[in-house]
Order: structure tokens, then C-alpha cells, then sequence
């Protein structure tokens, strides 16, 4: 199933692009976005911010709102589930400061809040699964919002047709690569703050897709502090992959950096894979990489015998908490 759920990302893309209302706000001005959520759903805000930084976009994981949010600011509350703690608690806090909200979920708590703008998206997937449904109405809320100054229609239709001619050979490409992860700590470095959201892509699919532990970081701030420490203690070097995932239009210091960092881990760390995604502009170099390591994580979960899907851990946690019923920190 998670196999068909990740081929499935340009249809949800394609999908999604007309589940946004022409009309979603009247006569309102915003100059900035807070865009709540957790896990596989708050990364679709990662990846908007990423993808419009003329937009000052605020990316929320806490169960607190931060201080700055005011009338002008647009919050859009995304939860597949619809019944995320954490994003629940923000909708009380915005609810009460009368901030504009748009809820995106496929049901739950969330859903049959008040809200005036709300969509809902199908049901019946993991969150990490549902991507192209999350992420896809994002950018069609901030042009009907005028925070971005183009519509974004034919750019996701186009990103969607892109993926669909793409999607066999970056699975083929996975396959390939998979075996070489077993039994590995994995470290991603992006090469471009815009690549940041898709490295951190890869660690979650890592973690819930291949139970395995994966770590990443970014170019240039590793050079000054992380680069220092990597590859000790040296024990776990002869099990350790490094993952440059590239960003095409990286900074050229940022691909200089990258080449010489490679010389100097080189020896100790020797098993480095890069990967330099396909496509004609940053949503599509985005996207490539995105569902390249959705498939490497669903393929590296086979070759290590385990079941992609579950998250035990996760609900696992969830259970605990609802027997501790702590009062929410409302400020």
C-alpha cells in the first residue's frame, strides 16, 4: 500500500489544485502567514516557506503561538488527522486573538471547529502519506490571500505532470540505491536553505518508513560547527552513509563548500551518495528529491524486512499522553 500512496503524489497534486475556493477572503490585507502543523503535515508548511520566501511565512510546531501574530497575520492550521494536540491548542489561542484562520484536515476535531474557511481533504492515509494534498492548497490560500502575487494553478498542474512522466524512473533510481542503507546511520546535508524542508523530508520518511534513525543539517552553517565533530567517534564510521541531497541552484560558495567538505570526510567517511534532482525550476527540483526519498525510505524499509506503514511508537506515545491530562499552556 505505502508503495501506490507515494506513486500517488501527482494525482493528490493535481487533485488538490482545485479544492481552494475562488472566493476565500474579502476585502482583507495580510502581511505574513502562520502556518501550524506536526510531522507529515506541518512539512508542507517547511515546504511553502521554502518555495516563497518573499512571504513572511512562520512555520509553528509548538503548542504555543508566538507573540507576534496579529490581525494582519493569516493562519492556515494544517492536520490530516484533524486531531493533532499541538495544532488544536494553537487553534484556541488564534481563535481567541480573532486571527483569520483557514483549517486543512480530512476530518477529526479539527474539522468541526468554527472556522470560516475550511478544506477538506480525503481521508483514509498516514500523514506522511497525503503530501500532495497538504501541501497543494497552501500556496492557492496565499494567492487568494495576495501574499503571493501570481497564481500558482499552472506551476502545480505542470509540477504534477512533471512527476507523473518522472515517477518510474526516480522509483527505479530508489530501488538501486536502497540496499546501500541497510543497517546504516544516515546523514542528509542540504546544500541551499530552499533544500533544508527536503532533507528534513527524507529524516522523517527515514524514521516512520524505515524505522531507522537519520540525521541532517545544511550548507554552509555545518562548515562551522558540525563539520568539526563528524565521523566521531570513529567506531561508527564504517556504518555510516552521508546523503548530499543538491540543490540545483544552490549559492556557488554553497557547491564549493560541499566538493571540499567532501575531500576532507572523504577517508574517514567514504560511503557518500549525491543526488541531483531533475526539473525546470525550484518546485520541481524540490518535489523530484521529495519523492526520490520517499521511495529510497519504502525500499530500504523492505530490504531491512520491516513494515512501512505502522508507526508503533508514535501511538504508542499518543496513548500515554491521553492518560496524562495536563492543562494545556493557553497563553
Amino acid at each position: 500500500m505505502m508503495r501506490e500512496i507515494i506513486y500517488s503524489l501527482p494525482e493528490q497534486i493535481r487533485e488538490a489544485a482545485g479544492s481552494v475556493p475562488e472566493r476565500l477572503f474579502r476585502n482583507r490585507v495580510y502581511d505574513n502567514a502562520l502556518i501550524c502543523g506536526m510531522g507529515g503535515s506541518g512539512i508542507s508548511g517547511e515546504i511553502a516557506a521554502a518555495l516563497y520566501p518573499q512571504v513572511r511565512i512562520t512555520v509553528n510546531k509548538d503548542y504555543l503561538v508566538p507573540g507576534f501574530v496579529d490581525k494582519k497575520t493569516l493562519a492556515i492550521l494544517v492536520s490530516y488527522s484533524g486531531n493533532t494536540e499541538e495544532t488544536l491548542a494553537n487553534y484556541g489561542q488564534l481563535l481567541r486573538r480573532g486571527i483569520d484562520m483557514v483549517l486543512i484536515s480530512s476530518d477529526g476535531k479539527l474539522h468541526k471547529k468554527k472556522a470560516g474557511r475550511k478544506i477538506k481533504v480525503p481521508a483514509g492515509l498516514p500523514p506522511r502519506g497525503a503530501l500532495g494534498y497538504l501541501f497543494t492548497p497552501l500556496p492557492m490560500i496565499m494567492r487568494r490571500a495576495n501574499l503571493i502575487p501570481r497564481d500558482p494553478r499552472r506551476e502545480l498542474q505542470e509540477l504534477a505532470a512533471f512527476l507523473a512522466g518522472q515517477r518510474d524512473r526516480i522509483e527505479e533510481m530508489a530501488r538501486g540505491l536502497a540496499p546501500g542503507f541497510a543497517g546504516r546511520l544516515i546523514i542528509l546535508y542540504a546544500d541551499s536553505a530552499a533544500f533544508v524542508p527536503v532533507a528534513n523530508r527524507w529524516r522523517c520518511q527515514l524514521n516512520e518508513n524505515a524505522k531507522v534513525f537519520a540525521h541532517y543539517n545544511v550548507i554552509p552553517e555545518m562548515n562551522h560547527n558540525e563539520i568539526v565533530g563528524l565521523g566521531r567517534p570513529e567506531k561508527f564510521n564504517p556504518d555510516t552513509s552521508v546523503i548530499f541531497i543538491n540543490d540545483p541552484l544552490s549559492h556557488p560558495r554553497n557547491r564549493t563548500r560541499r566538493r571540499l567538505l567532501k575531500s576532507l570526510i572523504g577517508n574517514e567517511l567514504p560511503a557518500i551518495v549525491e543526488i541531483s534532482p531533475k526539473g525546470k525550476n525550484v518546485m520541481q527540483h524540490m518535489f523530484w528529491a521529495i519523492m526520490l526519498g520517499d521511495f529510497v525510505s519504502y525500499y530500504l524499509a523492505l530490504e531491512q524486512g520491516v513494515d512501512p506503514l505502522p508507526v508503533v511508537r508514535i501511538e504508542e506515545l499518543k496513548r500515554k499522553l491521553a492518560g496524562h491530562r495536563q492543562k494545556i499552556d493557553k497563553r
